[in-house]
Formats: structure tokens, C-alpha cells, sequence
């Protein structure tokens, strides 16, 4: 087996593992927040079920395509976003500030997520008081700047990676 094969199914290898990352607590918990909606608010259940499919069909088809458009990836963030927001209603805010020209940059496929999951899983599900997160993309000369922001307590971050970094971190 070659190196570059030897490669590549170490990628796909590392996106299964992120997808399967991705399903089990985020897919139970967003069918419970579309399950709440459902007599409710059934346009807003609609519209998340079409995001959760988006976050899904990208979380199957992320071993063929390892990187994107920084656009897809941004769709497939906001629709994170909106399951999540929708979940904590009264508790988060999200600010969305997007250099239009880093549109076609190419990054890795769901590798945004799991950075606003961390804001989410270690800020907004531990405190009751509202969350503000700010998304920053900005484009230079020769690099896409991507900044996520949450104004929770740095004394309380984990002191080694998880999963889903340590896997985005392999894959930069």
C-alpha cells in the first residue's frame, strides 16, 4: 500500500470517527427540541428536521468530500447554529460577521463545528445566564482568519482536547 493510499484512509478514517462524533448526543438531543415544536410551533419543527438532515447528509458524505468551500461549510454551521439556538432560546446569541470574500476558500468539511459545539457543550449547557458567541471570518492576503468567541469563563476550560479537536487538529 502506498503512503498517499496509506493517507487517505487515515482521513477517512479520522471524518467517520467526527461523524459518528457528531450523531448520538446532538442527533437524540435535536430530535427532542423538534419534538417539543411539533404541536407548538410546527413551522419552526420543519425547519429544524430540514437542518438536522443537512448536518447529516454532510456528517455521510464527509469521507468523500474532506474539504469545502468555506460557503458549504458555513451552511452546514448555521444549521448547527440553528438547532442549537433553537434548544437554548433564552440562553444564547449568536453573531454572525463573515468577510464575503473567503466564500470560495476551501476548509475542512464539518471542520467548523465542533469549535461552536465546544461553545456550547463547556459554556451555554453549564450556565443559565445568556451566552454571546461571535463568529469571525475574515480573508487576508495569504490565509482565512476563522475566530470563534464566547464570553464564558476561561478558568473553566478543559485542560486537554477532546475528541472533536484533537480530530480537527489532526486534519489542519
Amino acid at each position: 500500500m502506498t503512503a498517499e493510499k496509506q493517507t487517505n484512509l487515515a482521513r477517512q478514517a479520522q471524518l467517520a470517527q467526527l461523524t459518528q462524533q457528531l450523531q448520538p448526543h446532538f442527533l437524540f438531543n435535536a430530535l427532542n427540541t423538534v419534538s417539543s415544536l411539533i404541536h407548538t410551533d410546527p413551522d419552526a419543527a420543519d425547519i429544524l428536521l430540514t437542518r438536522l438532515a443537512t448536518l447529516l447528509r454532510a456528517g455521510t458524505d464527509a469521507s468523500q468530500r474532506p474539504e469545502q468551500s468555506l460557503a458549504e461549510e458555513l451552511a452546514l454551521l448555521r444549521a448547527y447554529a440553528d438547532i442549537m439556538v433553537q434548544r437554548f432560546a433564552d440562553r444564547v446569541e449568536i453573531s454572525w460577521e463573515v468577510d464575503a470574500t473567503a466564500q470560495d476558500c476551501r476548509v475542512p468539511t464539518l471542520g467548523l463545528q465542533p469549535l461552536l459545539e465546544n461553545c456550547f457543550r463547556h459554556v451555554v449547557e453549564r450556565r443559565s445566564a445568556l451566552t454571546h458567541i461571535a463568529i469571525r471570518i475574515r480573508r487576508g492576503v495569504s490565509r482565512v482568519q476563522i475566530e470563534l468567541e464566547d464570553d464564558g469563563d476561561l478558568q473553566r476550560l478543559p485542560e486537554r482536547r477532546g475528541v472533536g479537536l484533537g480530530n480537527l487538529e489532526r486534519r489542519l
